[in-house]
């Protein structure tokens, strides 16, 4: 799978794969602790489990996850700037491997449940936040997309295996295996270097050429690390409080666009549709079994990762944000389409329809929407505020995530299921419009440079005009 990501123009960049791939171990791990609740609230739900949950308990274990993240996020900027990204994502394994012991433990009380999907929250938080920064500051320009969505592929390698697997194998037995794997991440990615960015900005200066030499995999770095440190110079010589974050131009106009970016990434109910999966394709069990479908569509949604690390770095972020956001919507609306005639019409539609309409929804969305964002938030801000700026948008992100999956349950049990569809399809649409209209490409340019055009009047055109050679 590393050689799909690469190609053979990627020489000398093996070490910067190799530690993104170690370091997206824990997102691996985030990605089968979102997915955890859609083979296993049924199992929560049946006669195997000694205590009985209701479809509110449900709900509940569901959005705990999206409130640890809000307090991964805080948490995570006293450390990234402290012990720097690499010990930051190594930190965050804490929280996620008593997780797993909680939900072995939880046969002793359901509480245990709700615990472990707090922690488990928090890791995730943490780690959406310090991820892309680890990423983008150990990265060369050129491969920068298809390093950014390495951790989308991990995250959905682990909704795969948990919904795979989650059908075979008991609460507790998968809670072991886990365990494993966050030990796994313990073992490998702690002889990783740290990231050059946060050496320089400790001002260790030996130690981010010993950094640029492994991951570069040559000795002759002095040239870059000389423009590495008068780039981090710069932009720590910019005032870094979060009252600057809302002040200066150029960290508001970051901040704005990464924000709504976020709301609108996930007012396509991604997260929701994810958690809600096998519930929302129960009624198409005599065709396929949800589970097997949610699998095959999750396999398919990694291989599209790939694709859209090659396709963002070929081609730009901001069309392919436009193209799949535009799409999504339109399956959005079909499928509150599908659920109308379904349940208000005298006709039946064939009930393999929300099978495949979901699965091109998804495929669609992996492809663009729910991958490049992780790219971009790596990217858009300056050394000074990069750690403030991520915990404020990825905040406002888990708080929209918790809206989402309480209103999918809301819709299915109090409204009707299609009002889900049908209001989180406008909004998409209104998000396609937001990413065309106001944000730059940042395909192919270095961090420093990315910063200079957001503080330019009139940046998105003025980036679009570089970008093309005008």
């Amino acid at each position: 799978m590393i050689l799909t990501f690469m190609n053979v123009k990627d020489e000398g960049v093996h070490n910067e794969y190799l530690a993104v791939i170690l370091s997206c171990f824990i997102y691996y791990l985030c990605g089968v602790h979102t997915g955890w609740t859609s083979p296993s609230i049924a199992k929560l739900q049946s006669q195997e489990y000694p205590f009985e949950v209701s479809n509110e308990e449900a709900s509940y274990i569901a959005i705990l996850g999206p409130f640890g993240d809000i307090v991964g996020e805080i948490s995570y900027t006293i450390f990234a700037d402290r012990i720097g990204r690499k010990n930051t994502l190594l930190l965050a394994g804490v929280p996620m491997i008593s997780a797993w012991i909680l939900i072995y433990l939880s046969h002793l009380s359901p509480f245990m449940i709700y615990a472990a999907r707090f922690l488990g929250g928090i890791c995730m938080g943490t780690v959406i936040s310090v991820s892309p920064m680890y990423t983008s500051e150990i990265s060369r320009p050129e491969i920068r997309g298809k390093l950014g969505v390495i951790s989308v592929f991990a995250f959905m390698s682990g909704v795969i295996t948990i919904n795979l697997f989650g059908k075979f194998l008991t609460i507790h037995q998968s809670s072991l295996i886990f365990i494993v794997v966050v030990l796994v991440f313990f073992a490998t990615f702690s002889f990783m270097p740290k990231s050059p960015y946060y050496l320089l900005i400790k001002g260790r200066k030996k130690a981010a050429e010993e950094s640029l030499m492994f991951f570069r995999r040559t000795h002759n770095v002095t040239k870059e690390v000389l423009a590495l440190n008068e780039d981090v110079n710069r932009q720590l010589s910019e005032p870094g409080s979060f009252r600057d974050l809302f002040t200066r131009s150029v960290n508001k106009r970051a901040l704005k666009l990464m924000i709504f970016g976020r709301i609108f990434q996930q007012l396509t109910g991604a997260t929701a549709l994810t958690m809600y999966g096998q519930h929302l394709l129960q009624g198409s069990s005599e065709i396929i079994e949800p589970q097997f479908a949610i699998t095959i569509i999750s396999i398919c949604q990694a291989c599209c990762v790939v694709l859209c690390g090659s396709m963002s770095d070929q081609f730009g972020r901001v069309p392919l944000l436009v193209y799949t956001t535009g799409l999504c919507s339109l399956n959005l609306l079909l499928l509150g389409i599908y659920f109308t005639l379904r349940d208000f019409s005298g006709w039946s539609p064939p009930s393999i329809i929300p099978v495949l309409v979901y699965g091109i929804y998804f495929l669609v969305y992996q492809t663009g929407t729910g991958s490049l964002l992780n790219v971009l938030l790596g990217e858009m801000f300056s050394a000074s505020v990069k750690p403030k700026a991520i915990c404020v948008v990825n905040i406002t992100y888990s708080l929209v995530v918790l809206f989402t999956t309480k209103f999918y349950q809301i819709s299915y049990d109090y409204l009707h299921i299609s009002i889900f569809f049908y209001i989180f399809g406008i909004c998409t649409f209104v998000g396609t419009l937001y990413f065309k209209h106001n944000f730059p490409e940042t395909k192919g340019k270095g961090l420093e440079q990315i910063q200079i055009e957001l503080g330019q009047k009139g940046g998105r055109r003025r980036s679009r005009e570089i970008t093309r050679g005008v």
